[in-house]
């Protein structure tokens, strides 16, 4: 085998690399469109949707998690055991510097149904998105004017994971959700009556 022979296949390697290398970079770091991307935050301190997104809040345990007994309901600070490393909870309040004041609607829907924060950065699944995937736009909505309009801000700081580099990059992850979560809203049974329905989509 020559040397030229050795270049030029050594070569093909490194721009195969650098071009699998580059669309595994895109794929990590892209924002994924959300369906209010066009949406105005408007009307959203209409009392009835307020009132449903508690309800929606609720029913997903918002609470559960983003609150600690002694603190603020929503600013988050639960720590999350793993394997890696401790993960914990966010302030999910609508605190413009702590919490998610700043987050448009379509921000707020990246977050909840897709795992992704609004620059970009991917969260943890131990933030149950694959579930909260199946939400309708409605709900989503609810829950947004919920969160800006029936919760409190709170500037409790949020702490940072220790889970250590490199096993803290978060690109993987966008790779993790493809293998493991389903796309798409909750679809009804045509075989099964509403309150079938309902019981299923609250699950």
């Amino acid at each position: 085998m020559s040397n030229r022979y050795l270049v030029k296949a050594a070569g093909l390697v490194v721009v195969v690399g650098i071009a699998v290398a580059g669309l595994l970079v895109w794929y990590g770091t892209r924002v994924p469109d959300s369906t209010f991307d066009s949406a105005a935050n408007s009307n959203l301190s209409d009392a009835a949707l307020v009132q449903r997104g508690e309800y929606v809040a609720r029913s997903s345990d918002c609470v559960a998690c983003h609150s600690l007994p002694d603190g603020p309901a929503f600013s988050g600070g639960l720590e999350m055991a793993t394997p890696l490393g401790s993960i914990y909870a966010t302030n999910i309040t609508p605190d413009d510097k702590a919490g998610i004041g700043r987050y448009s609607l379509a921000d707020f829907d990246r977050a909840v149904r897709h795992g992704v924060a609004p620059e970009g950065r991917r969260l943890y699944p131990a933030m149950p998105y694959p579930s909260y995937a199946k939400l309708s736009d409605e709900d989503v909505r609810a829950l947004y004017a919920f969160f800006m309009q029936g919760v409190g801000p709170s500037e409790v700081a949020n702490v940072p994971s220790e889970i250590p580099w490199p096993l803290n990059m978060r690109w993987p992850i966008a790779m993790w959700n493809t293998l493991f979560t389903e796309p798409g809203t909750f679809a009804e049974n045509t075989e099964q009556d509403a309150q079938w329905n309902r019981g299923a989509y609250l699950v």
